[in-house]
């Protein structure tokens, strides 16, 4: 076994053993987000129900884009804006991480990837705790209700059983990433404002607003295998395949999503292993 093999094997046995801290972490930032808001979990609810309604006015009732989703419009957009809020706030938290909490990063003897990990678990509770907004609507399209069930229909299937699996798999790569994003955006501010326009480019190639079908459609044959490389694709696309009968599944990006998060995971580890000292200087 070689000697960074047997560091990250250390520091992962030292990680499970103060996990306890981790959760006193994660439920510190849970209780401080909503300390001095008097509506609280509501805003959990109500930001992505915000954006949902603008993306379903302007590219469902506007621009028409509900053709060819396997599933009404609305449910299909919240089953991947959902997500992608998880993902995206994960990275661009996870760059300020470590300067945010700069004195106790410095002074306590906790495993400090911990600090990046209570971010990546703290907006994954978030990401669960607006599922009933996505469940809401769900019940509404089977319903019928106009406007709300334009699009495809809701069928619910044993696809169901790879939602788990797509929040373990998107859960190691936020982690992953964010043990990169957190040292390197306290060593470079320019890193992080690149960051934050990449994810605007990567928001729009990874099919929240559109269905892989028609990238397929409309675009050369090699897009649509380019794009199932795009990890958050085939997480997308494992949410959403409990909720419409008659789909096949991307069966590539599902692989690569998982394959991609693993790798992500384990040089995140080694990235913040190899960066921390210099990060301890900085901050």
């Amino acid at each position: 076994m070689t000697k960074d093999a047997m560091d990250l094997r250390v520091r992962a046995a030292r990680m499970w053993q103060d996990r306890k801290i981790l959760d006193t972490l994660v439920r510190r930032d849970l209780r401080v987000r909503y300390a001095r808001s008097a509506l609280g979990y509501l805003w959990t609810l109500i930001d992505p129900l915000a954006m949902g309604f603008i993306y379903f006015f302007v590219f469902g009732l506007i621009l028409n884009a509900d053709r060819g989703t396997p599933m009404p419009f609305i449910v299909f957009l919240l089953a991947g804006l959902l997500p992608w809020n998880w993902f995206n706030t994960s990275v661009t938290e996870t760059a300020r991480a470590l300067n945010a909490e700069r004195k106790l990063v410095r002074s306590t003897n906790i495993p400090r990837e911990f600090w990046v990990m209570r971010v990546v678990l703290a907006k994954g509770v978030e990401f669960l705790l607006s599922l009933p907004v996505l469940a809401f609507f769900i019940v509404l399209a089977m319903a019928g209700v106009p406007h709300i069930s334009t699009g495809g229909s809701i069928g619910l299937n044993w696809y169901l059983l790879m939602v788990p699996v797509a929040l373990v798999i998107q859960l190691m790569l936020c982690i992953g990433i964010g043990l990169i994003m957190a040292p390197l955006g306290s060593l470079a501010d320019d890193f992080v404002r690149l960051v934050r326009i990449l994810l605007r480019m990567m928001f729009y190639l990874s099919a929240i607003l559109y269905p892989m079908s028609l990238v397929e459609e409309k675009a050369p044959e090699w897009a649509a295998t380019l794009l199932s490389f795009n990890p958050m694709i085939g997480i997308i696309d494992m949410y959403r395949m409990g909720l419409a009968n008659g789909q096949s599944p991307n069966l590539l990006a599902w692989g690569a999503a998982a394959v991609i998060a693993i790798f992500w995971l384990f040089f995140g580890l080694w990235v913040f292993r190899r960066l921390e000292p210099a990060v301890l200087k900085e901050i």
